[in-house]
């Protein structure tokens, strides 16, 4: 353990999860090994989510095809490790849906990093309009469920994003996927997502939970809301 977070401290993070192998594919159960998925999902996270191996994969040689993206060594070898990346065609880049916090969970259901891990394993909605209300209903399950704690207020903070972005659709003339097609129904909608943005973006300026940059998005969306300011999103869960 001590060897991976050294290797993450010196930025060598792909290194970093290779590092926690036996503890990921070892049989026997322990703090060590829960410990071991957390980080491992950390990791993995910001390798794909700051694009860092993608950006690494395409100084290779050139390569066009799926089969050469997910046969990249790199790639083969995290999922011998159980990361479960696949690759996006329509974004050009690899994807990571937290399968360690996942394992984790099946392994530890009752672990320290439980909570944290049934929020990062809630997926994503994306544009329609059933996935967008599944993923409403499992975030507020989970706020119920652990109604405090800096994951609960992360949970907030999307609800309102999602609903803020509700309300910008149908408040501006809707969108097909999203619109009932009776403009008054839209408008009672549309209103009653703006009243609960407004509502969860107001208690989170006192978050001690959220980051700066997590901060400045609620105080900049709560004043944007409160002119009736149009941002043009057309993504409900990304933006």
């Amino acid at each position: 353990m001590g060897i991976s977070r050294d290797l993450m401290a010196g930025a060598s993070y792909y290194e970093a999860v290779i590092a926690l192998e036996p503890l990921l594919l070892g049989k026997e159960m322990s703090d060590a090994q829960m410990e071991a998925y957390y980080l491992a999902d950390r990791i993995s996270n910001k390798l794909i989510g700051e694009f860092l191996l993608i950006t690494e994969f395409e100084k290779l040689p050139s390569t066009t095809t799926y089969r050469e993206y997910m046969k990249w060594e790199k790639i083969v070898r995290l999922n011998r490790l159980g990361a479960g990346i696949t690759y996006d065609h329509m974004c050009g880049c690899y994807d990571y849906h937290h399968a360690f916090l996942r394992t984790y969970l099946e392994k530890y259901p009752a672990g320290n990093y439980a909570p944290a891990a049934e929020f990062y394993t809630i997926r994503p909605g994306r544009n329609e309009l059933s996935e967008v209300e599944r993923e409403l209903k499992e975030l507020y399950a989970y706020v119920k469920k652990y109604p405090e704690g800096r994951e609960s207020d992360k949970a907030r903070l999307k609800i309102a994003r999602i609903n803020d972005n509700l309300w910008d659709l149908l408040y501006h003339g809707g969108w097909p996927p999203f619109s009932s097609g009776d403009k008054a129904r839209d408008g009672a909608r549309a209103e009653e997502c703006r009243r609960t943005s407004l509502s969860l973006y107001k208690r989170l300026l006192k978050s001690r939970h959220l980051s700066p940059e997590e901060l400045k998005e609620a105080k900049d969306r709560y004043d944007g809301l409160v002119s009736l300011k149009h941002s043009s999103v057309y993504y409900i869960t990304y933006d």
